[in-house]
């Protein structure tokens, strides 16, 4: 498939780059992107990637106003009946659903190749730069099962 084609057709989005990156857990696409905006990024940009094992609570939507006015560099939450609220994310606390971040407070982070970079990520992300938790759960991990 390549950006040519109508896969998004029905929801009306615009396809504005499509990636033929492979690689584990999906950090090939995730730095890529990183990349191809680096120079975009600005103060008030967040990036949160949400996994296709994960589903927004519809909190989440009620609280970003709050969370996309917060002064920080990463924001992290909590994942309903899998992972607390945490300060201090490192790997097995924390999963890409349970965080965003200001990459342009972060210019030169990117992901690991590794399954579990999620959590180097958020690590090395609150120690380059602020971290709040708001101690909410704001999404699920596999809820369609």
């Amino acid at each position: 498939m390549d950006a040519a084609n109508d896969f998004k057709g029905a929801t009306g989005a615009s396809v504005t780059h499509y990636s033929t990156r492979t690689g584990n857990a999906g950090h090939p696409l995730r730095n890529e992107f990183l990349d191809l905006y680096a120079d975009s990024f600005t103060k008030e940009d967040w990036v949160y990637y949400l996994d296709d094992d994960n589903v927004l609570h519809p909190k989440f939507l009620e609280e970003w106003s709050n969370l996309h006015s917060l002064d920080c560099s990463i924001v992290t939450w909590g994942q309903i009946g899998r992972l607390r609220p945490t300060d201090q994310p490192q790997v097995g606390n924390i999963d890409t659903a349970c965080y965003m971040f200001k990459p342009y407070d972060l210019p030169n982070l990117r992901f690991e190749m590794a399954y579990d970079a999620d959590g180097t990520f958020a690590k090395a992300a609150s120690e380059q730069g602020t971290l709040i938790c708001v101690e909410q759960y704001l999404c699920y991990y596999n809820a369609l099962k």
